[in-house]
């Protein structure tokens, strides 16, 4: 009579149960091998996702020359510069030399400037009798996307266009919404990144000097 084969152990099932999850570990410490690799052994580090190149004040076209070492801060003269309106005039900021005037960088798909500039047309009505000037800088944007956006919200904020967002790069509007709040005599009082509010501008406004 021939006797029956052996049956395989539990052990050695259990051993080729381990083997998987072993191989799979080995496997991701390869990958995170390939990819931290320089990091940890005391390499080169990669380089940021994001950088913001400087400022060429050479590039042809250029309505504010200013690099980044020296953007407009509290206490400094705002750069003056020209851009056009809707209607394609030509405006300066100097051309409101004597007035306040608060310079509100923003884009129509910004949620956060769509929320503030509502007050900022209110404060322009509120503080008329310091002839408060509001000028809405849109960034690269279309004279009709512009105007579109300015009719469905029902303002009628004085809007320039800055194609190519040369004149928001010289003043540090890197993100928007960001507000530059210049006094009468032409140097910048407070510059604001982020959403602003109206109790926040009064103050900013409040703190400049007198015309």
């Amino acid at each position: 009579m021939t006797p029956p084969e052996p049956q395989p152990t539990g052990k050695a099932f259990d051993r080729r149960l381990w083997l998987l999850p072993a191989g799979l570990a080995l496997l991701l410490l390869a990958a995170a091998v390939v990819v931290f690799g320089p990091r940890l052994l005391g390499g080169e580090e990669s380089e940021p996702l994001v950088s913001i190149p400087a400022f060429d004040d050479e590039a042809e076209g250029n309505s504010v020359t200013s690099g980044l070492e020296e953007l407009p801060a509290p206490g400094r003269p705002a750069p003056d510069f020209t851009l056009p309106d809707l209607d394609g005039n030509m405006v300066r900021l100097s051309d409101f030399s004597g007035r306040p005037v608060v310079l509100n960088f923003w884009a129509t798909w910004c949620a956060p400037c769509r929320l503030e500039m509502p007050e900022l047309a209110r404060a322009m009505t509120d503080h008329a009798d310091r002839e408060l000037m509001v000028l809405a800088i849109n960034q690269d944007e279309t004279a009709e996307q512009v105007d579109s956006f300015l009719t469905e919200v029902g303002l009628s904020l004085p809007a320039l266009l800055d194609a190519g967002n040369e004149v928001g790069a010289a003043y540090g509007a890197f993100f928007l919404p960001t507000t530059v709040i210049v006094g009468p005599d032409g140097i910048v009082g407070a510059v604001h990144r982020g959403i602003l509010s109206r109790e926040q501008l009064d103050d900013y406004l409040a703190a400049l000097p007198a015309e």
